[in-house]
């Protein structure tokens, strides 16, 4: 009996034993383990611009499409290259949504924070549009140098699609290259911020930009006939010139001169 009982005592001290061992270690683990931290884009705009700007607005209604990427894109991880073909991302820091949302959303702001567009509908909308855009998002990380430097590039090309005859229109990239102050998660959410900004002024520049289609009033786009070839074609103007690499455009109904060069 009393071997019995020595056994189950010395059962119940193992047991114990192993108890705060699992204890103990999964405190250790609680602390090493910092909280992430959450980074998000937010860019500062400049209001009075917007209000300068919203004199040449005009009727064309643009329709955002989801913003395209690769799969590393669409997750939250802060993503740094520090190799020709490497790619990491930050373990305790991470973007508030994927970039590919987050560069959707301000897109759609910086064309209605402009004020040179009619509007500007999300692309879940059920409201018709006069244009789509269409965007691929093929980089959105921190590129660290051999030298010690290091900066925010974001790299993005656009595509303007006419929502009556379904052909791209114009399409243009852009990148932007902004210094991160630190190698780490806080200063690359801070250079891609800027970085993001900048992709964002310049897509509002070039839609808006005279001579473009949008500058067009909707009324009129809808003679605007897209042919597809594989020539240079340019389609010229009173007011301006618009030009494409594969499509020839003819414009009827616009101040009743028209002119077709093909090339």
């Amino acid at each position: 009996g009393q071997d019995l009982e020595r056994r189950d005592t010395v059962k119940n001290r193992l047991y114990m034993v192993f108890v705060l061992t699992c204890i103990l270690l999964a405190g250790c683990v609680t602390k090493t383990v910092p909280p992430a931290s959450i980074y998000t884009i937010s860019p500062e705009w400049d209001s009075s611009e917007a209000q300068e700007e919203t004199g040449k607005k005009n009727s064309t209604i643009i329709k955002m499409a989801s913003v395209r990427g690769t799969r590393a894109l669409t997750g939250t991880e802060i993503l740094y290259t520090d190799a020709r073909y490497g790619q990491n991302s930050y373990a305790y820091s991470r973007w508030s949504d994927a970039p590919v949302r987050l560069l959707q959303i301000l897109f759609q702001v910086a064309l209605e924070e402009s004020g040179r567009f009619g509007a500007v509908v999300p692309p879940a909308s059920a409201s018709e549009a006069d244009l789509l855009l269409e965007s691929t998002l093929f980089d959105f990380s921190h590129h660290i140098k051999d030298d010690g430097t290091s900066e925010g590039v974001v790299r993005v090309r656009f595509y303007v699609i006419d929502n009556t005859t379904k052909m791209v229109t114009a399409t243009k990239e852009f990148m932007s290259k902004v210094p991160a102050s630190s190698q780490n998660a806080q200063g690359a959410a801070s250079a891609l911020n800027k970085a993001a900004t900048n992709v964002a002024r310049n897509l509002v520049s070039w839609l808006a930009e005279p001579g473009s289609l949008l500058s067009i009033e909707p009324g009129l786009m809808k003679n605007v006939q897209v042919f597809a070839s594989t020539k240079k074609a340019f389609c010229t103007q009173e007011e301006g010139t618009c030009s494409g690499k594969v499509a020839l455009c003819t414009i009827t109904g616009y101040r009743k001169k028209n002119k077709k060069t093909e090339m």
